[in-house]
């Protein structure tokens, strides 16, 4: 009976391991083992993923907006507008109300919301 709740207790604590990875980077596991993706776009997500990216600030320049992202894998800034393409990060929408905006990263969709510093 020991042993049965020794191993019930290791594998409720390698599942919550689990989760905490998930959540940093939610599609790392389904990404590193999928037999489908070529090198080329395996590397492209390695270069950016929403985890190396902070969302500073915008500004309107007439009608259109532009958004400060910092990469901090590179320290480097990047001002990118709605609907271009930059380095393969685009930015989709933005919400000002929320003060977030979604951006596709190699096809992949996310949420970033405004830092507050």
């Amino acid at each position: 009976m020991r042993n049965k709740s020794c191993f019930i207790w290791l594998l409720a604590l390698s599942a919550g391991l689990g989760f905490a990875d998930e959540k940093e980077q939610p599609y790392k596991s389904l990404i590193d083992n999928s037999p489908f993706l070529t090198p080329a776009f395996r590397a492209r997500l390695v270069k950016h993923d929403s985890t190396s990216l902070k969302f500073i600030g915008y500004t309107q320049i007439g009608t259109i907006w532009h958004f400060a992202l910092i990469d901090k894998k590179s320290g480097k800034t990047l001002w990118v507008k709605i609907g271009e393409e930059y380095d393969g990060i685009k930015i989709e929408s933005f919400d000002e109300v929320a003060k977030s905006i979604h951006l596709t990263i190699a096809d992949i969709a996310y949420d970033l919301t405004l830092v507050k510093e």
